[in-house]
């Protein structure tokens, strides 16, 4: 089962209570079995991950102002997929139900040695 976190995320304004914020960043993310040599490098989960990011990055780059990151743990079987806008540009992108999100944790979801396939919603600042 594809968990999905998502919060209505505006860019807020400086006060006592809140922090401003510019972006905003949705991460898509699974725990991949490590390989028999039990570390990242034989992983045949992480290949088909990696394998599965590199089919739809195209798409990924071409959405507005997106800057996407991936993050690979070789400790903790962390792959995640990072596309962090402009909170303008992610509004119309979250109005758009975050396409391709739903096929790409679907299809993340069948690749053996994946699971807890997630996505959630952050705001994403450099600092």
């Amino acid at each position: 089962a594809v968990l999905a976190f998502h919060v209505r995320a505006h860019a807020a304004r400086p006060n006592k209570r809140s922090l401003a914020f510019t972006k905003v960043a949705r991460e898509w993310r699974c725990k991949y079995a490590m390989g028999a040599d039990g570390g990242p490098g034989e992983s045949a989960a992480l290949k088909a991950a990696q394998a599965l990011l590199e089919e739809y990055l195209p798409t990924l780059k071409a959405l507005p102002n997106a800057e996407v990151t991936r993050v690979v743990c070789g400790g903790c079987g962390d792959f995640k997929v990072i596309v962090n806008q402009p909170a303008d540009d992610h509004g119309a992108w979250s109005e758009d139900e975050f396409k391709p999100e739903a096929e790409f944790l679907a299809k993340l979801g069948t690749i053996d040695g994946c699971t807890r396939v997630e996505a959630q919603e952050f705001t994403m600042e450099m600092l």
